[in-house]
């Protein structure tokens, strides 16, 4: 029995006029050296030093609500804007100048009831959602069980409530002790700060929407100053008003504050809380 010889390929090179005969099994052989020092020879396969990169997941969050919001918080500013161009005019030299606010703007700002409405609405909305951004910052490894519209939602309606009920128990208590003209003014001191305030608020919240962490942090702490700055004088106005009745005990007074003003806050903040990481 005869063995098959071994498998030669035959090439014809006409331009040379010869033949060559090249062995499969050696060209496979010389591909694969060439190969393996082309591998050892390229200078990212050649260092003695292991590299390793571990590419972290990228999670896509949904963040269409908070730009819906921002986009309705905008359209209510402008909304205003364009029905009474003299009432933001108004509304800031009220704010800057209390004497003249007490006698000749008082009257114009509280009449004009459609942008008086919306722009406590316009708080309520502010308000919420600042609370809530601030928050998120602080906690951003959240395992809430409700949904984030959902608890912006909340603390909107949470914030009106507030200061609807304490809208209502300062007029009734101006009516029961006869000082309606106190808390007419208080209340116009406490709403004109928030309206402000919530003007003031939006491009702050705008950036916690969407910016980095590094950047939110310096924001945080600019709307802080600012928030904290407005919220002062809202103080110092109601003590010019109620100095009167609280000149002997200043305890009294910050009893009061806790109770009207921080203690609201503080509920909101649990809420957002536990909304954020219950498990």
């Amino acid at each position: 029995m005869m063995l098959p010889a071994p498998a030669q390929t035959t090439m014809s090179i006409t331009m040379y006029g010869t033949e060559m005969f090249v062995d499969s099994a050696t060209l496979a052989a010389n591909e694969q050296t060439l190969y393996d020092s082309l591998l050892s020879e390229h200078s990212m396969l050649s260092s003695p030093y292991l590299v390793s990169d571990i590419q972290s997941p990228h999670i896509m969050k949904s963040q269409t609500a908070d730009f819906y919001l921002l986009l309705f918080l905008c359209l209510i500013l402008g909304l205003i804007r364009y029905t009474d161009t003299r009432y933001f005019m108004n509304l800031w030299k009220a704010f800057w100048n209390p004497t003249l606010a007490n006698r000749q703007l008082k009257d114009q700002l509280q009449g004009s009831g459609l942008q008086n409405f919306l722009m406590n609405s316009f708080f309520a909305f502010a308000g919420g959602a600042y609370i809530y951004y601030v928050v998120k910052f602080f906690t951003p490894h959240s395992s809430g069980v409700i949904p984030p519209s959902l608890l912006i939602i909340m603390l909107i309606v949470g914030t009106g409530v507030i200061y609807i009920i304490k809208y209502a128990a300062v007029r009734f208590s101006g009516w029961a002790f006869r000082v309606e003209g106190i808390t007419e003014h208080y209340l116009f001191n406490v709403f004109l700060i928030n309206k402000v305030l919530s003007v003031s608020l939006l491009p702050f919240i705008i950036v916690l929407a969407f910016a980095s962490h590094n950047v939110a942090h310096q924001v945080v702490i600019l709307s802080f100053i600012a928030a904290g700055a407005l919220m002062l004088n809202r103080y110092f106005r109601s003590w010019k008003v109620f100095g009167s009745f609280f000149q002997y005990s200043r305890f009294h007074f910050f009893m009061y504050l806790c109770a009207s003003e921080l203690l609201p806050l503080a509920v909101l903040m649990k809420l957002l809380v536990k909304g954020l990481m219950f498990y």
